[in-house]
C-alpha cells in the first residue's frame, strides 16, 4: 500500500552563508535559505504541500517556518534529535 514514503522528494537545497548574521533576524535567514531552495528546485512556495524542519532552539513550532514563508494550510513537522 503506497504511503508518504512513496510521495516525498527532496528536489532543491538552500543554505545561508555560515557567518555571524547580527543584521538579520531568524525569519530573514529562513527566507534566504528557503528561497534559494525554491530557486534550485525551480518551484514556487505555493507548490509546497508539506514541510519538515529542525532547529537548535527547542520548542519552536511549525509556524516558525510557515509565517516567514507565508505557507498556509499545509502540514509542518518539527524534527528533533535528543
Amino acid at each position: 500500500m503506497p504511503g508518504v514514503k512513496d510521495k516525498v522528494a527532496i528536489i532543491g537545497m538552500g543554505c545561508t552563508k555560515f557567518a555571524e548574521h547580527w543584521d538579520k533576524s531568524v525569519n530573514d535567514l529562513i527566507v534566504e535559505a528557503c528561497y534559494e531552495a525554491f530557486e534550485d528546485a525551480n518551484i514556487e512556495p505555493k507548490e509546497i504541500q508539506a514541510a519538515w524542519f529542525s532547529t537548535a532552539r527547542s520548542g519552536e513550532l511549525g509556524r516558525s517556518l510557515a509565517y516567514p514563508l507565508k505557507l498556509k494550510f499545509i502540514p509542518i513537522t518539527r524534527v528533533e534529535n535528543r
